[in-house]
């Protein structure tokens, strides 16, 4: 084989196992969305536990497992990406199992050009959506008409990290990008208020906003949700006076686990607001997934 055409065998080795690793990202969510979907319909379907059920720590299983998954996928691409590296740096083609199947199938080379192109759009899109959103949310006004409150920490599963870590302010404005949006775009400049929630930005929002999203966990009182991990606070609809609410108030989202277990009683504190909660554990996916497909009509209806 003369000199250039090894230097295209070299080349396209290396094309078609790099176009093989970017699909990583493709069989973890895939994975990710197949355990989830599982958990989620034997939960909601079939288990139905009770807020005291020793078996909850299925669930908790049921998730671990889920994140080994998406870790050993992730370690096992790139350590095939650093190999793949390695090899090109001393022009060599290494053959690296499953990984060089799948490069060498044309079919899966021509899917994984196409994912890459949507990956590529995908995080143009992402980019766009964070410094817009964090934009729209830098200067609240005085009395937002839209507060979304979430908890700080309790979003990595590990007892070092479950209290300390918060994601910065920006995560939040994106993964709530449709409801920031709408609001403004409802209720004028300023009218969105993203905030640490803790029990006088609750009281807070309720006196002002119309709208307020509650991104917490569920506490140990079933119906209540927690705002402090260290030490662990929760709040109650029996923390509320009758009346406090704002007569403004018009709909309040729990995403805490089990908070539907006292819908009745968030109604009647929180009237004449609109209240949806679980009466159940809930998912950040199904959270997700209300915000980006029913969120902004939502905030549209309001007066």
């Amino acid at each position: 084989m003369g000199i250039e055409q090894r230097k295209k065998a070299f080349l396209h080795h290396h094309y078609r196992h790099s176009l093989a690793i970017s699909l990583v990202p493709f069989f973890i969510l895939t994975a990710t969305g197949i355990i989830d979907a599982l958990d989620y319909g034997y939960v909601t379907l079939l288990w139905k536990p009770k807020p005291d059920d020793s078996g909850l720590w299925l669930a908790a299983l049921a998730e671990l497992m889920g994140n080994l998954t998406v870790l050993a996928a992730f370690t096992g691409g790139f350590l095939a990406w650093l190999i793949g590296i390695l090899g090109a740096w001393r022009g060599r083609t290494p053959h690296i199992p499953l990984l060089s199947r799948l490069a060498h199938h044309t079919g899966w080379t021509k899917f994984a050009l196409g994912w890459s192109v949507l990956v590529c759009v995908g995080v143009a899109l992402l980019i766009f959506a964070a410094v817009h959103g964090a934009i729209l949310t830098r200067a609240p006004a005085n009395a937002p008409q839209a507060y979304i409150l979430y908890t700080n920490g309790g979003y990595i599963p590990i007892p070092s990290l479950w209290a300390s870590y918060t994601p910065p302010t920006w995560t939040i404005s994106l993964f709530f990008y449709p409801i920031v949006v709408a609001a403004e775009k409802h209720w004028g400049p300023g009218s969105v208020a993203i905030q640490p929630l803790s029990e006088q930005t609750f009281r807070d929002a309720l006196q002002k906003g119309r709208f307020i999203f509650v991104a917490s966990h569920g506490g140990k009182e079933p119906g209540s949700f927690s705002y402090s991990f260290e030490p662990d606070r929760e709040f109650l609809p029996a923390d509320l006076k009758p009346g406090e609410a704002g007569e403004q108030l018009r709909f309040v989202y729990f995403a805490a686990c089990y908070a539907g277990n006292r819908e009745a009683e968030w109604r009647q504190v929180l009237a004449p607001a609109e209240v949806m909660s679980y009466a159940r554990i809930s998912y950040v996916e199904e959270h997700f997934i209300w915000v980006w497909t029913k969120g902004a009509k939502t905030i549209m209806a309001l007066e």
